[in-house]
């Protein structure tokens, strides 16, 4: 499970001549690693949206706006700081996809209320070219009810009311629940510890040393996935964000280590723990979802849902939502063999991880993020149907 971070925005400048403008699209070069995430949370940021229905057009098109702030009560001389210019650009904007929320994190200010206003510069459309420049963001009336719900939580360019700096981690922006992510990973791992003591139950085993392997296993796939991540995401030096890859490459290694070590069969281990595995995943992936993180690509479509990547809200493809219902129905299908057929050897966890890995490899192609490399995919997606049948052949024997 990869989270997107949002690309760290240059210190904003006094919004005086258009060369003093800043551009969002670029990443700053000052600092990385530990030292960037340490700013990144404890740096006071104005997050402010604007919100705008895309115009009629033949494809994709591009839009930039322009936000531009003034800080609230400020007594002698304006300084740096107390005024911004920011520039935010949309390279795709797709027709019928909308309302569509942009959100700037403005940095490098001081800290206060400030007034914000924002407009369009242009895009690719006729009606633009021939003069009209700016959307018109809707009235809050013509919002569907989720845009409407959304564009309340989230402080918007041009309302009456100041907004205010925060700590990053604290922005409102629309579509993101700040600590979702945590929040659905630790129900998660707590429904996958209940679903465990249930199928343990039902066995007549003694709960604690499969806990201690499990908890165990817990803490070493956070701290492998935690690693993977910083591995995979090296030349851009970010450390905030996980991938679930580095969790199912690290827990099993962990685990299979305790279960040697307390004696537990790892056959019996491995089937009484798929079902909350696969559940703890599905409620996982609604956290992604209000975390923007591992979404789609904005849609026309109906079948989309309005969601954020953190920076742009608009319907989309919501791969975080099938990935979720793959997990939970393989989750129960794994519970209902588990309780039914009883340990198989490892033959349950076996036969509901790869159908899960199979179900992914799809899904990951709906993603807006593009695949490093295709060759991976089929070849993951190849493998892991040939475990899955030599799985299920076992199972029926």
């Amino acid at each position: 499970m990869t989270r997107r971070v949002p690309a760290r925005r240059r210190p904003t400048v006094d919004a005086a001549p258009q060369s003093d403008v800043v551009h969002s699209n670029t990443l700053a070069q000052t600092s990385g690693g530990f030292t960037a995430f340490l700013e990144s949370v404890t740096q006071q940021i104005l997050a402010v949206t604007y919100w705008f229905d895309p115009a009629p057009h033949a494809g994709p098109y591009p839009v930039t706006v322009r936000f531009s702030g003034r800080r609230v009560g400020v007594k002698g001389r304006v300084q740096t700081g107390d005024r911004f210019v920011q520039d935010e650009t949309i390279e795709q904007v797709v027709p019928g996809s909308g309302p569509i929320s942009l959100t700037a994190r403005v940095r490098g200010i001081n800290a206060g209320e400030w007034v914000v206003t924002a407009h369009v510069l242009g895009s690719a459309t006729s009606a633009q070219r021939s003069g009209e420049q700016e959307s018109v963001a809707p009235a809050a009336g013509s919002l569907r009810p989720a845009a409407r719900l959304w564009r309340r939580w989230a402080p918007s360019a041009g309302s009456a009311e100041p907004v205010k700096t925060c700590l990053a981690p604290l922005a409102h922006v629309p579509g993101i629940l700040p600590g979702i992510w945590g929040a659905m990973v630790t129900l998660g791992m707590i429904v996958a510890l209940a679903l465990q003591a249930l199928v343990i139950s039902r066995d007549h085993l003694a709960l604690g040393p499969w806990w201690v392997v499990t908890l165990v296993a817990i803490a070493v796939g956070i701290a492998g996935a935690k690693v993977w991540f910083i591995l995979l995401k090296r030349r851009e030096h970010l450390i905030n964000g996980w991938c679930i890859q580095g969790f199912i490459a690290s827990a099993p290694v962990a685990a299979v280590v305790m279960l040697a070590v307390l004696h537990v069969p790892v056959g019996v281990f491995l089937d009484v723990t798929a079902p909350g595995l696969l559940v703890a995943m599905a409620v996982g992936r609604v956290g992604c979802f209000f975390a923007g993180c591992c979404g789609g690509p904005p849609t026309a479509s109906r079948w989309g849902v309005w969601s954020s990547d953190q920076r742009m809200g608009a319907r989309r493809i919501p791969t975080q939502l099938l990935e979720s219902v793959l997990a939970g129905i393989l989750g129960l299908l794994v519970l209902v063999a588990a309780l039914g057929h009883g340990s198989a050897g490892g033959a349950i966890f076996v036969a509901g991880l790869t159908a899960y890995i199979l179900g992914r490899q799809g899904i990951l192609h709906l993603r807006a993020e593009p695949r490093k490399t295709r060759l991976g995919g089929l070849l993951t997606a190849a493998l892991a149907a040939l475990v899955l049948i030599a799985a299920v052949v076992l199972l029926v024997r």
